[in-house]
């Protein structure tokens, strides 16, 4: 059975008979595109709404395309466009792929985006038969909510997918969407402005675009689909109650956390009293949803980790800044949160703690790897104040000592040099050489 007016509906989206927009390649492109042939498992591309998930894989179509493959080869469906609405169940999945099949594509592999498919119920049970049947097909998948994080996809495809986080671009990546060239005749004067608007407006591909009259504007929007879509319909969960501790939690990044901290806070600030369980529950969909991370303690105990308060960190720094107070007077916590979305990004969320001992003293990052911890580092924007320089480096070379750990980092605003403290050796790191290095 075939429909070829479903076709239609999506074909201004194809490459099949118009050239598309893939936008600006990113550096997360090499990464998909090690896994883009093996049709055993489905690629699935995972991140916060508006991260440039569609693109990437859009990305990588067009590079199939550029070497060899036919466009007919390829396929995208955008599982969020109002025109598939009354489509978003497996039976009508399974006609448009043999529609597409039947007059398309017959014999040739085919290279397929499924664009926020959780929209469709039980469609990895369609997915993951057809892998199981070994039909000559690449998946590339994409999520930002609910049944999208990397071990609900293991789940749900049992084990049959290769899952690749995407978060909003990194400097490095932001300073090529400005046309910014490292090492070029341009002053270091111009590498600071650009940090700054980084750490004003954040890394959204679209945000980092727009016209900057209209950035603060699109990211209250973002913000706003973000717990609308996201959260609150995929839940069934009142807006008010949401929104509100989202937006404490803004008020409150790069800080120690708790659910009694946060239930307090709802109370006093909103009046409106949530449960210590609603509260819990409500911080699980926040880092489903991809809008935050929880970074816990270091400790051997898992008792101690599970116990202990843990750090909050919003997945980009423009969010914090439309949504909460003044940029100028967090400056210290924004380079503290791009630090924490940085290590994340390359060492993984279940690798990044703080420490902290009982007299208070306390390191921001530990970076463990397996079973010991590869590296200490502290964020200070103001080393020029001595007793803060004191406080932070006291920390981390406690911290060192009792965790045996040799490679210790201080990130700062501009102090770049070395220093030998008894046996230790502090790096101290401008942000923009840390997160370009």
């Amino acid at each position: 059975m075939f429909d070829r007016s479903l076709l239609s509906k999506i074909e201004d989206l194809n490459f099949w008979h118009r050239e598309q927009d893939v936008g600006i390649k990113r550096e997360e492109l090499k990464e998909m595109l090690k896994f883009s042939e093996d049709i055993d498992f489905a690629l699935s591309i995972i991140g916060i709404r508006r991260a440039g998930k569609t693109y990437l894989a859009k990305q990588l179509l067009h590079h199939k395309i550029e070497n060899g493959i036919k466009k007919e080869q390829t396929l995208y469906i955008n599982f969020e466009d109002p025109a598939l609405e009354p489509y978003l169940n497996v039976e009508s999945l399974e006609l448009m792929y043999n529609t597409y099949r039947y007059y398309l594509n017959q014999k040739a592999r085919a290279y397929i985006i499924l664009d926020e498919v959780h929209n469709v119920e039980k469609w990895e049970k369609w997915v993951r038969i057809k892998l199981e049947k070994k039909e000559d097909v690449k998946f590339i998948i994409t999520g930002s909510g609910s049944k999208s994080s990397k071990s609900d996809l293991s789940t749900l495809l049992t084990g049959r997918t290769v899952t690749l986080p995407i978060f909003p671009l990194s400097f490095a990546s932001f300073l090529e969407f400005k046309d910014y060239k490292i090492g070029n005749s341009e002053s270091y004067t111009s590498l600071s402005f650009l940090l700054a608007e980084y750490l004003e407006y954040g890394g959204f591909p679209l945000i980092v675009l727009a016209e900057r009259d209209k950035k603060t504007t699109y990211l209250k929007q973002l913000f706003d689909d973000i717990i609308t879509k996201d959260i609150i319909a995929k839940y069934k969960l009142r807006d008010t109650e949401v929104r509100k501790l989202a937006v404490i939690l803004l008020n409150n990044f790069s800080s120690l956390t708790s659910v009694t901290k946060l239930s307090n806070l709802m109370q006093t600030i909103t009046r409106v009293k949530l449960s210590p369980s609603s509260i819990n529950d409500y911080l699980h969909y926040f880092e489903d949803s991809f809008l935050f991370f929880f970074v816990p303690i270091f400790s051997y105990k898992i008792k101690d980790a599970m116990q202990y308060s843990r750090k909050a960190y919003c997945n980009d720094v423009g969010l914090v800044n439309a949504i909460s107070m003044r940029f100028s007077e967090n400056i210290g916590k924004l380079y503290e949160n791009v630090v924490a979305i940085e290590l994340i990004k390359k060492f993984g969320k279940e690798n990044i703690f703080y420490w902290k001992n009982r007299n208070g003293n306390e390191v921001d990052f530990i970076v463990k790897n397996r079973f010991s911890v590869e590296q200490l580092i502290q964020v200070c924007y103001d080393m020029d104040n001595e007793t803060v320089k004191k406080r932070e480096v006291i920390a981390i070379l406690k911290a060192a000592e009792e965790l045996k750990c040799k490679k210790l980092i201080i990130i700062t605003k501009e102090t770049d040099k070395k220093e030998n403290i008894g046996k230790k050796e502090i790096i101290f790191v401008p942000l923009w050489k840390w997160l370009l290095s």
